[in-house]
Order: structure tokens, then sequence, then C-alpha cells
């Protein structure tokens, strides 16, 4: 089989323009596509129609996981290639890359195709290979936000001209240099947007229902809270804008983090949301890499659910080996495992189309975290019609009683509400039911002077 698009694919309209888009822009550009709308499925069209123009094509694919690349070598077989597995055991690895390259410079082949993890991308062993790939290379790199980083950003090699960048948020958080940088790399611009409104509204991904739970801050929480938003003030204030007080700054504003998701009430909340409704099949709970008391969070989701709710749940977090991840997803997909309880690694590009609800026990600001957790709850599937999201939102207590805009926990607690508010006006935006969940936050909007959220 030559590498073509398989006969069983058609192409829908907006990944036709995506691509013809990338071939306007000198061969380069950043696909911002949602997730599940098939920007894989895109990518290898584009390359197979670059192929056909050339009838020579190096492909270098990068990845940030090594989940998410397994599943690129798996769709690009479907198109006729033969992979190679450029991670992982380098003495394996490498033998073959350096072939490949040896026989495609040659002209003893026309097409290779290497697909890497950012880890093993940013290697020198792999940088001196990249250096002896000729211009008729094309390197996509998929969740592209990742290389906005200073030392990801730095590996991408100038001499490859052919470049794809692919992500549902381009726009790094918080850090406009590194998208700049990012989007500079990759021609310049933003070449084709398909948003997560037009995928909903035109039936790629499923509708859903978002329904935002106040979870308040106990005494100590908020005690803490204040004192650590102070230290940062404190910090921030100072002449000195040194290395060292930015990371302190740094650090306290991780611990104050670890506050909101680690706040010991979310799972008295859980608890009382999952005993009203009940647990279903296909229920992923994310959590955050804090404890509840004594015990990880996720460890904490994952008892409660077996010994309460007689649930089958398993942990999918960093600790499972990548086999054990294969394993549990297969037995999430088949029902025989009712919900997983996730930490960070279903963020990125990991297919989970049979979840049906999902439980957002930690969230951040940021919103590439939280638009990818979106759409993982989103994609279609054959027993699905839509999809519930409950999302946790972290109030500090005692809030009825701050009246005056002057005081210093009232402008600490409107900018902590602030970033959640933020989340829920993405989520609630595009629901089912939004202006339903819009009443559950009404009046502290008001008391905060929110509105415009």
């Amino acid at each position: 089989m030559l590498f073509s698009i398989p006969e069983y694919i058609q192409l829908r309209d907006y990944q036709i323009k995506a691509i013809d888009e990338w071939f306007a822009n000198h061969q380069q550009g950043l696909l911002e596509m949602a997730t599940g709308t098939g920007k894989t499925i895109t990518a290898l069209a584009l390359a197979a129609e670059l192929y056909r123009k050339k009838q020579k094509l190096n492909i270098v694919v990068v990845t940030p996981f090594n989940q998410l690349s397994s599943q690129w070598i798996k769709e690009c077989r479907n198109f006729g290639l033969k992979p190679i597995k450029g991670y992982q055991n380098s003495k394996v690895w490498g033998p073959q890359l350096d072939e490949a390259i040896r026989a495609f410079n040659k002209g003893f082949t026309t097409v290779a195709v290497t697909v890497t993890t950012n880890a093993t991308f940013m290697m020198d062993s792999f940088q001196k290979r990249l250096k002896k790939m000729d211009e008729e290379t094309l390197i996509i790199v998929d969740e592209a936000h990742y290389f906005g980083a200073v030392k990801l950003n730095k590996s991408l090699p100038e001499g490859i001209k052919n470049r794809l960048a692919l992500t549902a948020t381009p726009t790094r958080w918080m850090d406009e240099d590194g998208t700049n940088q990012l989007i500079d790399y990759f021609g310049g611009k933003v070449v084709y947007s398909f948003s997560l409104k037009d995928a909903i509204d035109r039936g790629f991904l499923t509708q859903y229902y978002y329904y935002p739970k106040l979870v308040y801050l106990n005494d100590e929480e908020s005690e803490k809270y204040v004192e650590i938003t102070n230290k940062i003030k404190k910090l921030y204030f100072l002449s000195d804008n040194s290395s060292d007080i930015k990371e302190s700054m740094e650090r306290l504003a991780l611990q104050r983090a670890r506050i909101i998701y680690s706040a010991e009430n979310k799972l008295s909340v859980l608890t009382d949301t999952l005993r009203k409704n009940g647990v279903h099949k296909h229920s992923l709970f994310y959590c955050g890499d804090g404890y509840y008391k004594e015990e990880r969070q996720v460890d904490a989701v994952t008892d409660l659910l077996r010994a309460e709710f007689d649930v089958t749940a398993q942990r999918f977090t960093s600790r499972e080996s990548n086999q054990e991840r294969d394993d549990l997803l297969r037995s999430f997909e088949n029902g025989d495992t009712d919900s997983l309880v996730a930490i960070k690694c279903l963020d990125e590009g990991i297919d989970v189309p049979a979840t049906k609800h999902a439980y957002l026990i930690a969230s951040s600001g940021n919103p590439k975290e939280f638009v990818q957790r979106r759409g993982r709850v989103l994609r279609k599937h054959k027993d699905k019609r839509y999809s519930i999201i409950y999302d946790f939102i972290v109030v500090p207590p005692n809030v009825e009683e701050i009246s005056s805009g002057e005081d210093d926990y009232y402008n600490v607690v409107r900018a902590q509400l602030k970033k959640e508010f933020l989340r829920f006006k993405e989520f609630s935006g595009l629901a089912i039911n939004g202006p339903e969940a819009e009443n559950v936050i009404w009046e502290l909007k008001k008391e905060f002077s929110l509105m415009d959220i």
C-alpha cells in the first residue's frame, strides 16, 4: 500500500480547508482545531498531499507523551506508512533512524516517517540526526503549545522548512513571548481555526450539560491562602527583580494553587453529588496532585468510589505503566471498568470517547488544561447522546461577611473567584443549560463586581 488517504476516510470540508490554507502559507502554519475534530487525520492527509506533489517526503512527528505517539503510529499505518518508533529504547530506534535517513537521502526510498516524543526530540542524539535530514522533510508537532517553552522551542530545527503545528489551544497561558515564538516558527500565523463551538454546532462533538458545584475552603485553608497571597504581594513590590525572587513567587503561587486543588470539602461535595445523582458507567474523575488529609486526592476519590458506591474504579496516573494504561482504556471502553480517576495523563490527545460523565474535581485557571479536558469528554460515541460535566468551583468561606472593596481579604477573594469564573464562563457559554448554570454563581458575581464574566 502506497502512502495515501485510506478509502474509508472522507475528509470533512473544514479539514480540506485547513490543508489548503497550510499550502497557501508556503507549507507552514499552525492549525487550531478543537479536540476531537480530527487533527491527526488532517495532518496525515496534508502530508499525503505534500508527498503527491513532491513524490518524496520524510516525516517527523513529535508528541508530548508515549501513548499519544502510539496513537500516531497506529494512524500512520492506516495511511500505508511504516513508522519508526523513535522513543524509549534508543538502541533500537537509533540504528533504524540512521538507516532510514541514509536510504532516503540516497534515493533508495521515497517516504520515511519517525514518530517521537518531546523528551526524545530534545536529546542530542535525536537533534544530531535531524541535522542530517534534507529539505524534503516535514515536521509535524502535535499539542504544539508545549513548544512555546524556551528549551523545547530551541530544539526546533531551522533547516526544515515544511512545518505543521497542531493544537486546540495555541495561546500559552501567561506566556505571550512563548506564544509568539511558537507561532513565528510555524509560519507566523494560525492558518486555520475550527473551534469547539463549530464542532458542537455541526455535530462532530456532543452537546453537554454543565453543573457547577460550589466548594468552600475551610477556615484553616482560607487563612493559609491569604497568608501565602500576602507573601507573594510583598515579594512583588520588592525592587529586587532577581531570579531568586521570581522563583520564590512561583513556589508560593504553586503552594497557593494546591490549596485550591486539594480543598478538603471537595470530597464532601462530591459525595453529596454522587448520592443524589448516582454513579454512572463511563465516568471520569479529574483530580489534582495534592492530598486529602493524609492521602493523595486521586487515591481518596478512588477509595470513596469503591467503598461507598461499590464502583469499579481505577487510577489513571503517571504511576501506571503504559501497558497498564492501555489496558485501563480498553476496560473503560467496554464497560468492565466503570470509572477512571485521573490526574493529568488524559489531558493531551488520548482518546476516551465513551466518557459520558466528567467530574472536574481539580482544575486550574489555565485554559489549556480545562479546554483539553472538556474536549476529551465531548468526543462522539455510539452509546452517547450528550455529555455531563460537573465542575468544582472553590470559594473562600464567609464571603457574605465581606463588604468593602478596599479590604485586602475582599481583593484576595475576588482575584480567586475571577480565575474560577473565567473557567465557568468558558464552560457555561456552550452548555445546553447555560442560563441555569449561571444561577449558581449569580449572587457571587454581583457581590464581587464580576458581572462582566
